[in-house]
């Protein structure tokens, strides 16, 4: 979420805006949260439940701890909406509770609070938790709706995007892909209605259309380059590589966020191309068929030198290599 206008980061605005922004990027993520428990069960529900407080109570601990006022900005309930979307259906109760606990006071608070961090804390949370549980981080439900308990051994299924390794999905499988029937994470599964959360964004102008489109469009081409053996992929393969994997999910909710993304057009960019570069890089060459989270973690990181290359020289301001001050 990042518009064109902004200056360099860290961004802050008013309680009053920010509040407003964050109202309508948890509207337009309300229909994924209901219908994550259509495919998954009522407990998802549960799972989210424990991670807005979890993040609203540290915040609140933490404001309290500095005597500051409390802005009740609903940026921390738009952090665990998201976090909790990464998780698997499986995870037990705890994981939005740690993962909450990392995301609030180390990736945003440590760093300064709202504007000031340089990590997505969402994906900041479930990078913790992919470390200190990897095997039950990547496990993967298939949905039982409506609303039925996913059952313990339904989570040991390859993946979608692993079973496009080894043959081309079919004309069902793609729209049990965009529709959501498939397996996957709590909330990355339906691309029909993160669109639909994208054009609520687009229509509000919290977001611009270029980091999303940047980003799928790489990732197509990778597809198509790497998916075929002797000769190009298929398009069935290059459509399921963008519906697959929560690549839409990262691209349309994580990789926009204000703080962690560049500010100006050229950054912009350059940082959503290298987003596409690494998502590639992870599913074809990693062992995980996944990347979509570090793929952004690792240009989050990228973001400032990206800002302070691209950025405009003040009038009058001496040229430097790489807009980098030297002093002596």
């Amino acid at each position: 979420m990042n518009p064109e206008n902004m200056q360099n980061s860290p961004h802050i605005l008013a309680s009053d805006s920010t509040r407003k922004i964050m109202f309508w990027v948890i509207i337009s993520l309300t229909p994924i949260i209901i219908f994550s428990g259509y495919l998954f069960g009522r407990r998802v529900y549960l799972l989210y439940l424990i991670a807005i407080l979890t993040c609203q109570l540290c915040e609140i601990i933490w404001f309290k701890l500095l005597h500051k006022k409390l802005t009740w900005d609903l940026s921390c309930v738009v952090t665990a909406l998201l976090m909790t979307m990464n998780l698997p259906p499986s995870a037990p109760w705890y994981f939005p509770v740690i993962g909450g606990i990392f995301a609030i006071i180390v990736v945003k608070e440590f760093f300064g609070g709202l504007g000031f961090n340089f990590l997505n804390p969402a994906l900041g949370g479930r990078a913790l938790l992919v470390g200190l549980f990897f095997n039950d981080m990547f496990k993967i439900s298939w949905p039982n709706p409506p609303f039925a308990r996913i059952l313990p051994e339904a989570v040991t299924k390859a993946t979608p995007l692993a079973q496009m390794k080894l043959t081309s999905p079919t004309n069902d499988e793609l729209l049990d892909s965009f529709l959501g029937f498939i397996g996957g994470r709590i909330g990355e599964t339906s691309s029909l209605l993160i669109l639909i959360g994208l054009i609520i964004l687009l229509v509000k102008k919290i977001i611009t259309l270029r980091i999303p489109l940047i980003i799928m469009g790489t990732v197509a081409v990778g597809a198509f380059i790497f998916s075929g053996n002797e000769h190009f992929a298929d398009f069935s393969t290059v459509l399921g590589q963008i519906l697959g994997g929560g690549l839409l999910l990262g691209a349309v909710f994580m990789a926009t966020d204000y703080a962690s993304s560049p500010t100006t057009k050229l950054g912009q960019n350059i940082y959503a191309f290298l987003i596409g570069v690494f998502i590639i890089i992870f599913r074809y060459f990693g062992f995980t068929n996944e990347g979509v989270s570090y793929a952004i973690l690792t240009m989050n990181c990228a973001t400032p030198f990206i800002d302070r290359i691209i950025s405009r020289r003040v009038l009058g301001e001496k040229k430097t290599f790489l807009n980098l001050k030297i002093k002596s």
